[in-house]
């Protein structure tokens, strides 16, 4: 049974371990997990700061309370509270515009994210020679995805006591999971994903004569064509291409199990289905629990590359 510890903003901590209601998403296409769950209280609870989820007194969920609500009623009181992992930090404060021309992480930790309260970070402390450019509305989020994508080729991830991971490190748990424990499971072949050719216009005097094929696309039959402007993107290489083809290629096969119960697993995981040969990469993770018990909903993609 998972338990949920509310801290006010004075720093008092109340325990809940029955919620009535709770509902959690973690998805790769989203910074900040999301958890709103709901109690039933006695009276009203002062203004809240965060809410951590402990199971067998592990954190797996750290976040700051969005929105708190109390509703009373004749058969009792209800408090509802919204949060959102740490990664909302960076997500709603905005970068000062700058240029640097040297960079590095560590540069970006002592004048980003540490005064936002970001300590720790994990991956490389190399300075690069070449310019980033924070410009007006850019979000510190934005600023530290912009620099991984641009100098390092990895998506930055955020875990629950606050550390900034850029290593790139790939997620090595792994989910054993058979039919017996599915209430429902969707199998979807996405065609219309696939891109068969590519041409890219290297240089400026050059037109679009660099092609790459994808065999994947080819083999079912597909012919989607698509022309990308190299010389005149400085986020483009040739180097995306290959990129561009293995995303689709990864997205085109994908999998939504629906199973009772909470099923403890993280975005990036590996799942195994019934020993199955295929290698299901796990997207995102719905975690619900109401009037009809608990259930979690998992999204895979099957890795083709």
């Amino acid at each position: 049974m998972l338990k949920y510890l509310l801290k006010d903003i004075h720093g008092k901590e109340t325990l809940f371990e029955k919620p009535l209601k709770v509902n959690f998403v973690s998805s790769e296409d989203a910074p900040a997990d999301s958890l709103t769950v709901v109690f039933a209280v006695s009276g009203t609870l002062p203004v809240l700061f965060s809410v951590e989820v402990l199971n067998k007194n592990e954190r797996i969920f750290y976040g700051l309370v969005d929105s708190q609500s109390d509703e009373h009623t004749s058969k009792g009181s209800l408090l509802t509270v919204s949060a959102r992992s740490l990664a909302c930090i960076l997500l709603d404060n905005e970068a000062l515009p700058q240029t640097y021309c040297m960079v590095s992480m560590p540069t970006l930790m002592q004048r980003h994210f540490i005064p936002l309260g970001f300590r720790h970070f994990t991956g490389t402390d190399k300075t690069f020679d070449d310019e980033l450019v924070i410009s007006k509305g850019m979000s510190e989020w934005a600023v530290l995805a912009a620099f991984c994508r641009k100098f390092i080729g990895v998506s930055p991830t955020i875990d629950c006591y606050g550390t900034i991971d850029i290593s790139g490190q790939k997620n090595t748990d792994i989910l054993y999971l058979s039919s017996e424990q599915c209430l429902s499971k969707l199998h979807t072949l996405k065609r219309h994903l696939l891109i068969s050719d590519i041409f890219a216009r290297a240089a400026v005097s050059e037109g679009y004569i660099m092609p790459f094929e994808d065999q994947m696309a080819k083999e079912l039959n597909i012919s989607k064509k698509r022309y990308i402007n190299i010389a005149d993107s400085g986020k483009l290489s040739a180097e995306s291409v290959p990129t561009i083809m293995n995303q689709a290629d990864n997205q085109y096969e994908q999998l939504i199990i629906e199973s009772s119960g909470c099923i403890l697993c993280r975005v990036g995981s590996k799942l195994i289905l019934d020993n199955e040969t295929k290698n299901y990469i796990i997207k995102e993770i719905h975690y619900s629990l109401g009037l009809d018990g608990e259930k979690t909903r998992i999204y895979a993609e099957v890795k083709y590359r």
